[in-house]
């Protein structure tokens, strides 16, 4: 049998686990050895020679070895489930389930197995190479804590095993997997990755990855952090695609959380009022169901930054003052949920302490360097409130990082606010350009493309991507004509609001030419 059952516990014999319900239980390679030992010879007494032998081949060890791992399966199975016979030896008295194991279900979250990548190079010494990237693969994906992510050694035991996805995820609980190659000569690697959904076998992404190999383990190192920042995005896009068609009765509190995240996710800068009440009202439904909530915590304190920076609420203070409450609820929740971290600090920006918000926003970088957008957010706001020449090169190294991603058309707006501090116009025209062929009624990357053509003397240009934004944002726009921009950089404050005003008709464009 692949699979056994017994009392509430399953053994997955193929991929060396022991689960109980859905959850992995951690047990070593000699406890497991000694337990699938007793559990085969269940029918008779094992003795002590037999057990030293299967367990410890080869090796000379003490009682004391043997004791440890009894009272190891103890602990996890139940003191009844290893009867010591005196002077023969030991025996497994619980009861073993007929038939195959169940299934085991998909977790209330994505979920990703990384699977061993192939090493086409022929060389057998370079599978070492193929299996750096996989540990590292599966470490990256863990730094983000809307993912499940099955333990490294669990997909090791698929390496000589024929590879039917459908199966795999079945007995993983997963319904994501990444499958790659590795081919390396003595100086460049070659790494294919595809990530694919385990249920219908489709293809969700792909990509090729060309490295230099020279300093072989920071290539291991880049390429894995490459794959992760490109992969993470595709997950929530698949998974935003999948939920959006289920109704909400139908979803657990984490789907309904999941479901909330993907539309401000979606939205992102985006100033649709019915886009923030759907994210809001999916995330109390979800905090109805379950209240330690970490995600749809963080649902909240996203919309109360949304409604602060449009000033959509009516009270700035009051969504200052719920999103602060909301973010620090989703943190005690979940501490390592980098994503929390990153809107809190966007609240402290809002609430013009720059301080903190750069405490925050650098802490929640440090602990997931593998997201992009996050990355956007660091680079952008270094050029508001930090130094502008820093900035830069960090959003262009998001951009990299994950090229197709679908917040792409928001972190062209931030390579384009960038420029306009550094005075780059015609650099901020083409990211606004870009920003908006992903979004029309993008209200910031309308304001950028505002911006940008009055630094470049493109009058006309500027009055209609205001007139647009006006459409879009009125309240936006009465806040930063009224002189509240998000920016501790004085001088690009005063620059900024005297475009705006060029733009809207109420300064002279030949006085711009003093501002440049």
């Amino acid at each position: 049998m692949d699979s056994i059952r017994f009392s509430d516990f399953t053994m997955h014999r193929k991929t060396r686990r022991l689960c109980r319900g859905e959850e992995d239980i951690p047990i070593g390679g000699r406890a497991y050895d000694l337990l699938e030992l007793l559990i085969e010879q269940r029918d008779r007494v094992v003795g002590r020679d037999e057990i030293m032998a299967h367990v410890w081949p080869g090796t000379v060890v003490g009682d004391n070895n043997l004791n440890v791992q009894v009272a190891n399966l103890r602990r996890i199975l139940g003191p009844e489930a290893i009867v010591t016979v005196p002077s023969r030896g030991l025996r497994f008295a619980l009861e073993i389930a007929n038939g195959t194991a169940t299934p085991l279900s998909l977790p209330d979250r994505p979920s990703v197995v990384v699977l061993p990548f192939t090493n086409l190079g022929g060389d057998a010494d370079l599978d070492w190479l193929a299996d750096g990237f996989v540990e590292d693969i599966t470490t990256e994906l863990s730094r983000f804590r809307d993912l499940f992510v099955v333990a490294r050694n669990s997909a090791y035991a698929y390496r000589q095993m024929p590879r039917a996805l459908p199966v795999i995820s079945q007995e993983l609980g997963v319904r994501y997997v990444v499958e790659g190659s590795v081919r390396a000569t003595a100086d460049r690697v070659r790494v294919t990755a595809q990530l694919v959904d385990a249920a219908n076998g489709g293809q969700v992404w792909a990509e090729t990855f060309d490295r230099d190999l020279a300093g072989h383990f920071d290539t291991q190192t880049m390429v894995a952090r490459a794959i992760v920042s490109c992969l993470a995005p595709q997950i929530d896009r698949a998974e935003a695609a999948r939920i959006s068609i289920a109704q909400p009765e139908d979803l657990t509190a984490h789907g309904l959380a999941m479901q909330a995240w993907s539309v401000v996710s979606t939205a992102q800068m985006s100033p649709e009022f019915a886009l923030r009440d759907k994210a809001r009202n999916l995330a109390r439904q979800a905090l109805a169901r379950n209240e330690s909530s970490a995600l749809a915590w963080r649902v909240l304190a996203w919309v109360a930054w949304w409604d602060a920076y449009y000033g959509a609420s009516g009270s700035v203070e009051k969504s200052l003052r719920d999103g602060f409450d909301t973010s620090k609820r989703a943190i005690a929740a979940d501490p390592t949920d980098h994503h929390a971290r990153r809107v809190q600090a966007l609240l402290h920006f809002v609430d013009k302490d720059y301080q903190s918000g750069m405490t925050v926003l650098r802490n929640a970088h440090e602990m997931n360097p593998n997201c992009a957008i996050t990355l956007g957010w660091l680079g952008v706001c270094e050029a508001h409130y930090g130094d502008a020449e820093a900035g830069l090169p960090l959003i262009e190294a998001a951009l990299r990082r994950s090229p197709r991603d679908p917040s792409r058309g928001v972190m062209q707006s931030m390579l384009g606010f960038c420029n306009v501090v550094l005075g780059n116009y015609a650099a901020a025209r083409s990211a606004a350009d870009a920003s908006l062929s992903e979004s029309t009624e993008s209200a910031s990357a309308l304001l950028l493309s505002t911006l940008a053509r009055v630094g470049l003397g493109d009058y006309d240009g500027a009055r209609d991507a205001f007139y647009k934004l006006e459409k879009v944002a009125p309240a936006l726009i009465d806040a930063r004509l009224a002189g509240h921009w998000l920016t501790s950089n004085d001088e690009y404050r005063k620059r900024a609001q005297h475009y705006l005003h060029v733009a809207a008709g109420l300064a002279l464009p030949k006085s711009v030419g003093e501002r440049r």
